[in-house]
């Protein structure tokens, strides 16, 4: 009984055929994904992006980033540290010596990894898209500043932005992409006034493939999220989006090539 459980995930993977007809750009989402038991690295951490951009076919990374009290940018998802780190209270409230204190509650106790130059030289093995979490508007003049600091080449570097009030700020700056909860949020408004929006960032279940077409006949890309398992990979890769963010990075990119 226990070997036929094990054949059957294993038979669904190789029923799924290669998307070789696909465009889709494969990144690591969080580096190399969320809420995955079996990660061999701490999502948004450094040793996570070194393993993900080592993998082959492995167009970059997303990950989450959070500005301190300090003006400090951090890769980091969760709202509160104590989630999942020895440290207590959030990013945004924290100074930049008491997050470099910091260890993940992890196998690994990896540290917390701080946006510094030295990463930034990192992360130029792939592209990559930066996720702002936390952005209280308030704060954006130093965001933007912090962000400006690092000299980014906007060529291999774009945001994800939670606002229309953060894209407002970004957009002439950086390549900006809109997350959206659902798809109707997406007014017709902001895509007749606004053409530096690059595109959107959604969860695969509230897009189609008629929707992910539809953008991109008027030249906006589309970064789809929260897949997992050989199923939702699949389904996102019938959808043609031209990035997907996986939580199982190499089965994406092996139903993908």
């Amino acid at each position: 009984m226990r070997l036929i459980s094990l054949f059957i995930p294993l038979l669904f993977v190789l029923g799924c055929s290669k998307r070789s007809d696909s465009s889709t750009q494969i990144f690591g989402h969080a580096a190399t994904g969320l809420n995955i038991s079996n990660a061999i690295y701490y999502n948004n951490t450094r040793e996570a992006i070194d393993y993900a951009l080592s993998l082959p076919q492995c167009s970059g990374v997303e990950v989450d980033v959070r500005m301190d009290a300090n003006g400090q940018l951090w890769l980091f998802h969760d709202e509160t540290l104590e989630s999942s780190t020895d440290l207590n209270g959030a990013v945004e409230t924290s100074t930049t010596a008491y997050l470099a204190s910091g260890r993940y509650r992890s196998l690994k106790q990896e540290p917390l990894a701080a946006l510094t130059s030295d990463l930034v030289n990192v992360l130029h093995k792939g592209k990559t898209f930066l996720d702002m979490k936390g952005s209280s508007v308030a704060n954006k003049d130093s965001l933007l500043a912090s962000l400006l600091s690092l000299n980014l080449d906007t060529a291999q570097f774009s945001l994800i932005v939670p606002t229309e009030a953060l894209f407002h700020l970004f957009k002439n700056r950086f390549p900006t992409y809109l997350a959206l909860h659902e798809f109707s949020d997406l007014s017709s408004s902001l895509l007749e006034s606004e053409p530096e929006l690059r595109g959107i960032c959604i969860r695969n279940e509230k897009i189609t493939r008629e929707q992910v077409n539809f953008l991109k006949s008027i030249h906006k890309k589309t970064l789809i999220y929260e897949v997992r398992s050989p199923k939702g990979i699949a389904s996102a890769l019938n959808k043609n989006p031209d990035a997907l963010l996986s939580d199982d990075l190499k089965l994406a990119i092996g139903l993908r090539y």
